[in-house]
């Protein structure tokens, strides 16, 4: 898990040998949220509890399409995250030599979902 960049990034650098499945719990992230207990199958999110000690917007990064355990569809990020905790810097174009061979990674797909959250509840996510 991360919580940086503006949201709570769930799977973003999972080692090859745990790809097959697994779980976590107890991880504390940054806005008062805990991921009480997290599963993964073949690299993909299965289930996740996150509960808000704090209240306010959750957003939430994932490897794959989830909705609330409810069958309730996930709410698209859009804009900048409300959440005062997550506020992004802004960040000066950088100088690069003419010169330089720039070559991007290669980013895998991330689905970015807003939750609004309520102090003291836990919100269960599941894949689709």
């Amino acid at each position: 898990m991360q919580s940086a960049d503006g949201a709570i990034h769930l799977l973003p650098a999972l080692p090859d040998v745990w790809m097959k499945g697994g779980n976590i719990d107890g991880l504390k992230a940054r806005g008062g949220f805990e991921i009480i207990e997290m599963q993964w199958k073949n690299g993909k999110l299965v289930k996740a509890l996150i509960k808000s000690y704090l209240g306010g917007n959750l957003r939430l990064r994932v490897p794959n399409e989830m909705k609330i355990n409810s069958g309730t569809a996930l709410k698209k990020a859009i804009g900048e995250n409300k959440n005062p905790f997550y506020y992004i810097e802004e960040i000066l174009t950088p100088v690069i030599s003419p010169n330089a061979v720039i070559t991007l990674p290669e980013l895998k797909e991330t689905f970015l979902y807003d939750i609004p959250t309520q102090r003291g509840q836990v919100y269960t996510i599941i894949s689709k």
